[in-house]
C-alpha cells in the first residue's frame, strides 16, 4: 500500500469518525429532550431519575479522557536495554515506536516531548502511527536525549509484536497499519 493510499484512508477514517460523533451528539440531544418531556409529564418516578443520574455519570466517565502517566521518577537513571538496533532496524522498522508510551510527571515538567491532546499523557504519534520523534529515513529517535523512561528501558528481544526469533533476526510480520522505513544509507544512525 502506498503512502498516498494510507493518507487517503486516514482522511476517510477521520471524516467517518467526525460524522459518527455528530450523529451521537444529535442522538444525545434527542434523548435528553425526550427525558425532559417525560419528566415534565410526570412519567418518571424517583427510581427512574436515580438510574438516569447514574447512567449520565457513567457516560461522562467513559467520554472523558483518562489520564495516563508512567511511574518513572527519573528517566535519566533508567538502565537502557542493550539491543543492537543499528543492525536490526532494516528488519523491525522501529515498530516499537508505534507502541503507546506513557509519559511521566518528569517528562511533562521538562516540556521536551509532545503528548496526545485526546489521550493525555501518551506520547504523540504521527498519522502513520509512529512516534512523532522517529526519523522516517533511519527509524531512530530524533529526540533521543529526552526520550521517556519506557523507551529507554524497552527491550524487544522477547516481544512477539517485533520478533519471531530475535537471535536469528526473523521479524514478526509487519502490521498492515504501519509503513516500513525507507532507509537512507547516508542518514545518521543510532545516537546512542
Amino acid at each position: 500500500m502506498e503512502l498516498e493510499d494510507i493518507k487517503k484512508l486516514l482522511r476517510e477514517n477521520a471524516e467517518a469518525n467526525e460524522r459518527n460523533e455528530q450523529m451521537l451528539a444529535e442522538f444525545a440531544s434527542m434523548f435528553e429532550t425526550l427525558l425532559t418531556v417525560l419528566q415534565k409529564k410526570g412519567e418518571l418516578d424517583e427510581g427512574h431519575l436515580r438510574l438516569i443520574a447514574k447512567l449520565r455519570k457513567r457516560a461522562r466517565v467513559v467520554s472523558e479522557p483518562q489520564l495516563e502517566l508512567s511511574s518513572y521518577s527519573n528517566k535519566y537513571e533508567v538502565v537502557n536495554s542493550h539491543v543492537d538496533c543499528e543492525n536490526r532496524m532494516h528488519l523491525c522498522h522501529g515498530r516499537c515506536c508505534s507502541f503507546n508510551v506513557k509519559l511521566s510527571k518528569q517528562d511533562l515538567k521538562e516540556g521536551k516531548l509532545e503528548w496526545r491532546i485526546d489521550e493525555p499523557y501518551l506520547l504523540e504519534q504521527t498519522p502513520q502511527g509512529y512516534c512523532v520523534y522517529q526519523v522516517a529515513e533511519t527509524g531512530f529517535c530524533g529526540n533521543y536525549q529526552y526520550r521517556p523512561g519506557p523507551c529507554r528501558e524497552y527491550d524487544c528481544r522477547d516481544d512477539a509484536r517485533v520478533w519471531i526469533d530475535f537471535d536469528k533476526m526473523i521479524p514478526a510480520p509487519m502490521p498492515t497499519t504501519l509503513v516500513t522505513i525507507r532507509r537512507n544509507p547516508k542518514a545518521s544512525s543510532d545516537p546512542a
